[in-house]
């Protein structure tokens, strides 16, 4: 995946206080690793739907390990900023 391809907000480290790009929230380093594996999903998703040898069932294992993930953002108290990644997404689609 080039960079052209990644998704839209990105995630960056600052001396162990973790931040998302254009949120302006800190999170803990699992509150991290869970945003950064929804972006990372989103960005493989919407790369793979233009992918030629696309198949159905590869498409729904991405839909699936992104609701997943999304749970768990809901769980670490990072809901709302996944909303905004998610929204980001559809508004890519």
């Amino acid at each position: 995946m080039t960079g052209s391809e990644s998704a839209g907000q990105e995630v960056i480290n600052t001396e162990n206080t973790f931040v998302i790009d254009g949120v302006q929230q800190t999170v803990t380093p699992l509150q991290y690793h869970y945003l950064s594996l929804l972006e990372r999903l989103t960005a493989l998703k919407n790369t793979y739907q233009t992918d030629p040898d696309y198949e159905a069932w590869m498409i729904e294992a991405i839909k699936k390990s992104i609701y997943s993930t999304f749970r768990d953002c809901l769980e670490s108290n990072v809901g709302d900023t996944a909303r905004d990644i998610l929204s980001g997404e559809h508004q890519v689609n």
